[in-house]
């Protein structure tokens, strides 16, 4: 479950008086089917929301949390397909995980902005378990960590930030969860087409912050795209300069006319941003390839456009076509070196 989805729910259950327990997804060997910081969400009332394993391993979770929301008492629980009770709750994958369920914390969780890169650190074994301390660029903005834990973390909770992934780091006799927190990715759909249409939707369900442009008002109305999150009706290049371009940033342009794509391609390359694919076939991406370079674009940046977009897949419909373009940019957004799209990581 998405923290900002996470932190949704359990607001809602607490202001309906019940008491929350969450379970964390806080380590990983192996195969396994859900990402570090994966939570599952119980309430007193025996609401359940979220999951840490994709179903393998929730009925006992639950029950653990049930426990801790008896005697307030956090634990960490170890699961793999080595375990006695590996036919009741083993990881069908044969990974191994481990989980730290806890009380939910009304008071830090109320200093997490999950639009805002941060790092949330938890004290999940040793002394002080349960402790946690909240981390933005800055410093702490909420802590009740020991003072010689907060100190000992503050390097790995800056490559965390940097790096936007999460780990486990050891404290003396403590194991300190660090849970990398970024703002969720956004894409930047350059042409108002049926592609685009699907693209959209897929895409807004994965989690990104969708944008539309296209400078014909006819095609980007909400009834088109009542997924997005902004739909923008204007050329690329007034487009690009009002959006801004970063690297949590996927662009993906729809239209190969020279005039509409030229402008955000030379402005996605030069933004480095995450991603950015563009429509047409190899001959298509070739003349691109030149008619940039003539216009003075680095060489060496070029290779850095999808083209033609997609995996391929064989798609042949605009749906099918969509989920070719998602899957590339979910391979690029999971690669282990964030501009490349090779590789798996725990991002």
């Amino acid at each position: 479950m998405e923290l900002a989805r996470s932190i949704e729910v359990a607001q809602e259950w607490r202001a309906a008086g019940k008491s929350v327990a969450v379970a964390t997804l806080v380590r990983v060997r192996g195969p396994a089917p859900r990402p570090l910081g994966s939570r599952f969400l119980v309430s007193s009332s025996g609401d359940m929301e979220g999951s840490v394993s994709g179903g393998c391993v929730e009925n006992d979770v639950f029950l653990h949390a049930r426990q801790v929301l008896e005697d307030g008492r956090g634990r960490l629980v170890a699961y793999g397909i080595s375990n006695d009770a590996a036919f009741e709750v083993g990881l069908s994958c044969g990974g191994e995980i481990e989980v730290f369920i806890d009380l939910w914390d009304d008071d830090l969780w109320k200093a997490v902005d999950p639009d805002r890169a941060a790092v949330i650190a938890a004290v999940v074994d040793g002394p002080a378990s349960g402790t946690r301390g909240v981390f933005e660029r800055s410093g702490p903005t909420k802590s009740n960590l020991p003072a010689v834990v907060a100190g000992a973390i503050i390097d790995p909770v800056r490559v965390a930030r940097e790096t936007g992934r999460s780990s486990i780091v050891t404290v003396g006799q403590s194991e300190v969860f660090l849970e990398a927190v970024s703002p969720p990715p956004r894409l930047l759909i350059f042409g108002a087409v049926e592609i685009g249409q699907a693209l959209c939707a897929l895409a807004a369900r994965a989690g990104f912050i969708v944008t539309v442009c296209d400078p014909r008002a006819a095609f980007t109305t909400p009834e088109r795209f009542p997924e997005a999150e902004h739909i923008i009706t204007a050329w690329p290049d007034e487009a690009v300069e009002l959006l801004g371009l970063d690297r949590q940033t996927f662009v993906v342009v729809l239209s190969h006319d020279p005039r509409y794509e030229d402008p955000v391609v030379k402005a996605a390359l030069a933004q480095n941003v995450r991603y950015l694919g563009a429509m047409g076939s190899k001959k298509t991406h070739r003349r691109r390839v030149e008619r940039l370079a003539e216009a003075g674009v680095p060489p060496e940046t070029l290779t850095r456009i999808h083209g033609p977009i997609g995996l391929d897949l064989g798609a042949a419909s605009a749906a099918e076509t969509a989920v070719e373009i998602l899957a590339e940019i979910v391979k690029a957004r999971r690669s282990e070196d964030p501009g490349g799209s090779e590789g798996p990581s725990s991002d």
